[in-house]
């Protein structure tokens, strides 16, 4: 564990709120960007989003399709065509599906979770419906966890729209992306980091990580 300007207490007080916001690639499965068919995703999308308006310009800025998607929505709220642009890269994550990686520990993360009686959200830029096809493989209660994929209504994280009846002051989020740092941020919570190697422990601590833990076996070690 990697503690960001913190004591080892403060994790542990943390780690005992109520409700656990856990990202999901990078906490449940591991490389869905890399196994899916990124460079093509991201060039269908590309045309769709400039037929409907997109700046051509602010376009050729993003290489990976889930920073591309971030376009559509904003504070000034969402574009009409997100649904559509947003099927179109689910397309690209059905076929990436059989390759995805699940991590070892996951299931057991969300079954202490809920033995624990915490209130489980699964906050994520990946569709709802392919979480749900992995959580029904990891045979969890689908009462018990709330998915919040990007097409599940409102504007996807890091923007609080679909984290209903959440009290952000006794959560926290789990994630491996300066994303999940910044959900924390908007809905008041503190930030748990998981160091799967697109981030430093230091990029996660910045955007405001109590600790940054080296993979969920570690982590469930202190839940």
């Amino acid at each position: 564990m990697f503690l960001c300007r913190n004591q080892v207490n403060d994790v542990y007080e943390v780690l005992r709120r109520n409700s656990y916001v856990l990202d999901f690639d990078g906490v449940l499965v591991h490389r869905f960007p890399q196994v899916m068919d990124s460079l093509s995703a991201r060039k269908e999308l590309a045309k769709a989003m400039i037929e409907y308006g997109f700046s051509v310009d602010e376009i050729k800025n993003y290489t990976d399709p889930y920073d591309l998607i971030k376009l559509c929505y904003g504070t000034w709220g969402i574009h009409d065509k997100f649904e559509l642009l947003s099927n179109i890269l689910k397309r690209y994550e059905v076929y990436a599906i059989p390759k995805v990686v699940v991590d070892l520990r996951a299931g057991e993360l969300l079954e202490t979770l809920i033995r624990k009686g915490k209130n489980v959200y699964i906050s994520s830029l990946q569709s709802s419906s392919i979480i749900y096809f992995f959580l029904k493989k990891l045979r969890v209660p689908l009462d018990k966890v709330r998915v919040c994929g990007r097409d599940a209504g409102g504007r996807p994280k890091p923007y609080p729209d679909q984290l209903i009846g959440l009290v952000g002051e006794d959560s926290v989020v789990i994630g491996d992306s300066l994303t999940d740092g910044y959900l924390a941020r908007n809905i008041n919570s503190r930030f748990i980091g998981l160091d799967t190697g697109g981030y430093t422990c230091y990029e996660l601590c910045d955007v405001g990580a109590v600790a940054v833990f080296s993979s969920v076996d570690e982590l469930l070690n202190y839940i």
